[in-house]
């Protein structure tokens, strides 16, 4: 039996209708609110994760330091053993290593273990050197990053008995002498103009390699001044003055650099003359003992005009060209200005200066100028 209300309406079929629609908003009010963070978690897990960090590199720590990881002499042979320290080594073992042969050296390391962190390796460079000059050779072990190993390749010095070159220009000889109270022999060599020259500056042990050979830059001499220990490149340094500032004051001998930050406290920097002179074996107040008649009789500094006439005959033209001709002179620069450039001193005064072979890396020639005699400069000597 269906109730009624007035009027006739069924209560019952209205009520099912309106429980319904309140039921299905509820559910869609639900679906929505759970969709959401169901999305979210699927997109988190989606999400790409950050790579781990790389491992940080395997290497020789000191591949470039020092620059030359061996010295050798050209055509003596060589048995160097070398260490090369590595760092952040994930350990493990490698096998026995050989380079390629370069310039008749090969280099060589046998197997071995990797610490775990830091490490050395020992290599050995075997061989005899061809050529002078500076060679790479690739060295790697294991896993290690790739190093370019460099060797430094020397001229052997000279030896012998004195003898001086054949006429042929270019031709070499052997001059022996007492030199810092050593023996010491130095290669000669008959150059451009016809004369007999050193081959080295005085204090290099060697002929020069390269243009920029440190180890054949020699010693440094203030002008007018001997072989008595100044013109070592780390002597120790006084300040000059009226009591020391020329030959004269120092008969016996002075070991030390004499600076000054006037003209009357630098060495020889006040009363200078054009007629000064720097040879034979004497000191006085106008002349200074000349450091190349050790070497015996004929050798001398050369003038002024010896370097002319030498440069005109070589063609120097600047430090690539020195070091090409026959003197092989390198850029020794002066002492306290290693700046790639060179200067020569010649005997020649002029003034309260004196006259150098100044030859230079920038702009490619090769000019006497006037050099402040306290200036350190290298040296040549020249036989007649």
């Amino acid at each position: 039996m269906k109730t009624t209300l007035s009027g006739g309406r069924y209560i019952l079929p209205t009520l099912t209708t309106i429980l319904c629609f309140q039921l299905s908003i509820f559910f869609q009010s639900c679906q929505k609110s759970v969709e959401p963070s169901v999305s979210e978690e699927i997109a988190s897990r989606r999400k790409p994760q950050n790579p781990p960090p790389p491992p940080p590199p395997f290497y020789f720590s000191n591949c470039y330091n020092p620059l030359y990881s061996a010295t050798l002499v050209k055509g003596e042979p060589a048995n160097a053993a070398i260490s090369k320290t590595y760092v952040n080594s994930p350990g493990g073992s490698y096998g026995a290593f050989t380079s390629a042969t370069v310039n008749g050296i090969t280099v060589t390391a046998p197997a071995g273990t990797f610490n775990v962190g830091s490490g050395t390796v020992i290599f050995t460079a075997t061989g005899t050197p061809l050529n002078t000059g500076i060679f790479y050779i690739t060295i790697s072990v294991g896993n290690i990053q790739p190093c370019q190993m460099y060797i430094r390749v020397l001229n052997a010095p000279a030896s012998g008995p004195t003898v001086d070159p054949g006429a042929t220009e270019g031709s070499t000889g052997v001059v022996n002498f007492i030199y810092k109270g050593q023996s010491v022999a130095y290669t000669t060599v008959r150059a451009g103009d016809g004369k007999i020259w050193l081959q080295q500056n005085l204090g290099s042990p060697q002929v020069a390699f390269h243009v920029n050979d440190e180890a054949s830059y020699g010693d440094y001499f203030q002008w007018g001044r001997w072989d008595d220990g100044h013109q070592s490149p780390n002597s120790p340094t006084i300040t000059g003055g009226p009591s020391l500032s020329n030959p004269s004051h120092i008969p016996s001998g002075n070991p030390n650099f004499i600076t000054g930050t006037t003209d009357g406290t630098s060495w020889w920097g006040t009363g200078g003359l054009a007629t000064d002179t720097w040879s034979g074996s004497s000191a006085t107040s106008t002349n200074g003992k000349d450091p190349c008649v050790a070497l015996g009789a004929g050798w001398r500094l050369p003038t002024a005009a010896d370097w002319l006439n030498l440069k005109n005959h070589e063609d120097l033209e600047g430090a690539l060209t020195a070091f090409m001709s026959n003197l092989k002179l390198p850029a020794a620069g002066s002492r306290y200005f290693q700046n790639g450039e060179s200067y020569y001193w010649s005997a020649t005064a002029t003034n309260i200066y004196a006259n150098v072979l100044f030859i230079s890396d920038n702009t490619y020639a090769a000019t006497l100028q006037a050099s402040y005699r306290g200036q350190g400069n290298s040296c040549r000597c020249v036989k007649d």
